[in-house]
């Protein structure tokens, strides 16, 4: 998400690092076409082609111009290995750049095998890269297997802006009473709502379900106090949450494709004082903690009991708000992030000047 991505910059650079981003000039997010409009001197835009597809896009002009006018000491690659943009990186870093640290980012939780030339591609990225960050801690011994070796990798999870969240006011939504279950995100069988809309169904204290997004499962999405909203754009969510009183993410795991990733959108209801709920697909618990309730996954009618707790028992509820709200702004604010990803750098930085290859290129 660029908008997230723009905040850890700026969190990179308010921590004292000299911060260049580069992004294309137009992407696909959450199935809406978003267009770069940079805003910052130091935010860059070059041209790629393959743009629509996440794993072949690669840059036209924007990369060489930023390695050559920047000098950097860190590449900071902020794509899945295996993708043609991370191998064209590590080829312009060993050519243009040498010293430079590369790291990059996975979140890829699952053990998947690539076909050709993905797979290829992958381990020659692995091989050059430096260092690595992942949202979750099943990414770091898949990197490891996959010949990443004793490399510095970080559990590093995904951010928030815990004022901006915490201060939101919360937008009018006429006609939907409350209280208000929520779902943002992508209308797609992993997001599980499926097993949300069942839950809704099994619920004796009335309530109305919100759900907001797009995707494939939308016709589905129909039934008695269900509220179908378009999605919106990363800056309406922190009103859009004040606007419900508990937040679910329902995700279910399709192996050996998907498991659930992160879940930012839990962090950003944490800070933003909504209860959470959440499956036990993938890094969910993991993000969740003891702030919120994390019940199994494709259980309707655990997740429906999850719901009526949270709706009904308000000492707990008022405990899970207070949990989330001090987890968002001890775990997850932007600059314990930046913290963490400049210790990284370090790592990094550290082995690339050990780095027989690069002795090599220098002598």
């Amino acid at each position: 998400m660029a908008a997230s991505n723009r905040e850890r910059s700026q969190a990179l650079r308010h921590a004292g690092a000299d911060v260049t981003l580069l992004t294309p000039h137009w992407w696909f997010e959450e199935g809406r076409r978003i267009t770069a409009r940079p805003n910052e001197a130091w935010w860059r835009v070059g041209r790629t082609c393959f743009t629509g597809n996440g794993t072949r896009h690669v840059y036209l002009t924007g990369l060489v111009e930023s390695v050559r006018a920047t000098h950097p000491d860190v590449i900071d690659l902020y794509e899945e290995p295996f993708t043609l943009v991370a191998l064209q990186s590590v080829l312009l870093r060993d050519r243009l750049a040498p010293h430079a640290a590369l790291v990059l980012y996975s979140a890829v939780n699952v053990a998947r095998r690539w076909r050709w030339p993905y797979r290829a591609i992958e381990r020659f990225v692995l091989n050059r890269a430096d260092a690595a960050h992942a949202p979750n801690s099943d990414v770091p011994p898949i990197l490891a297997a996959r010949g990443f070796g004793s490399k510095p990798v970080a559990v590093i999870p995904l951010g928030v802006d815990v004022d901006r969240f915490a201060a939101a006011q919360p937008v009018a939504l006429d006609g939907i009473p409350r209280p208000r279950i929520g779902f943002i995100g992508r209308f797609e069988a992993v997001k599980g709502l499926d097993v949300l809309l069942d839950a809704f169904r099994r619920l004796t204290t009335p309530a109305e379900l919100v759900l907001v997004g797009d995707g494939s499962r939308r016709p589905a999405l129909v039934g008695d106090r269900i509220h179908v909203l378009a999605a919106v754009a990363f800056e309406q969510i922190p009103s859009l949450l004040k606007a419900v009183d508990v937040l679910v993410l329902p995700s279910v795991t399709i192996l050996p494709l998907h498991r659930e990733q992160f879940g930012r959108v839990l962090v950003e209801a944490m800070a933003a004082g909504v209860p959470v709920i959440g499956s036990r697909s993938g890094a969910i618990p993991e993000v969740i903690g003891d702030a919120g309730l994390v019940v199994p996954e494709r259980d309707p009618a655990a997740l429906a009991q999850a719901i009526e707790t949270v709706l009904t028992e308000s000492d707990l509820r008022q405990r899970l708000i207070e949990r989330g709200r001090q987890r968002a702004a001890t775990q997850f604010a932007w600059s314990t992030i930046a913290d963490k990803t400049l210790s990284l750098f370090d790592a990094a930085v550290a082995r690339r000047r050990r780095a027989p290859s690069f002795e090599m290129v220098r002598a």
